[in-house]
């Protein structure tokens, strides 16, 4: 038997109250400003980007090369960590755009709001969530992202659930996560701390 999920949720929670204040040398692969380059994210708008959104950006891919963020669109990013997502989808949404980000982590949300009022920012709010439960109306976005974050859930048939409910018909669901490929040792099957990573 696994953890349960608010196990897995405090343990999230803890891992990613760290990384708000820095991604480097938490994580197997590139972060920051050089992992967002390697993902494929737009030069001109890594270059562009207030530092504190990179400085915590832990990303494992590029959920905005699986279709474009229209001028206008309304946008959910699930969880938004520390912005970056959040401001791209800005930056292409425009200012008739609308995006919405939740994160479990209270110090992800505040980082990710500091981040965009310095950014500039107008088109965006965060919310911090307790669960997989979305706090939206039902049929509202036109997008959803998200990015390395899906695997952190323990309920991810839930998750889904919600982000079908918040998404227009029609509407497209671009994310990015990791897999587990084999099977993880027995001491590390139960564990809640080997969800966080």
């Amino acid at each position: 038997m696994g953890p349960q999920p608010e196990e897995v949720r405090d343990a999230v929670r803890k891992k990613y109250s760290e990384v708000a204040l820095s991604a480097s040398g938490k994580f197997s692969y590139p972060t920051g400003r050089e992992g967002a380059l390697a993902l494929g994210y737009d030069q001109a708008l890594v270059e562009a980007a207030f530092p504190g959104l990179l400085e915590s950006f832990c990303g494992v891919g590029n959920p905005f090369t699986l279709g474009p963020v229209l001028p206008g669109s309304i946008v959910l990013d699930v969880g938004c960590g520390a912005g970056f997502d959040l401001y791209t989808a800005a930056r292409l949404a425009g200012p008739g755009g609308r995006v919405y980000g939740v994160d479990l982590t209270d110090a992800m949300v505040s980082r990710a709001r500091e981040n965009l009022r310095h950014a500039g920012i107008a088109n965006a709010e965060v919310q911090q969530v307790i669960s997989e439960s979305l706090p939206f109306g039902d049929d509202l976005f036109d997008a959803v992202i998200s990015n390395g974050v899906i695997n952190l859930s323990a309920s991810k048939e839930a998750l889904f659930g919600e982000i079908n409910r918040v998404l227009k018909p029609g509407g497209r669901f671009a994310f990015a996560d990791v897999v587990l490929t084999q099977q993880l040792p027995e001491g590390l099957a139960g564990s809640a701390e080997a969800w966080s990573q």
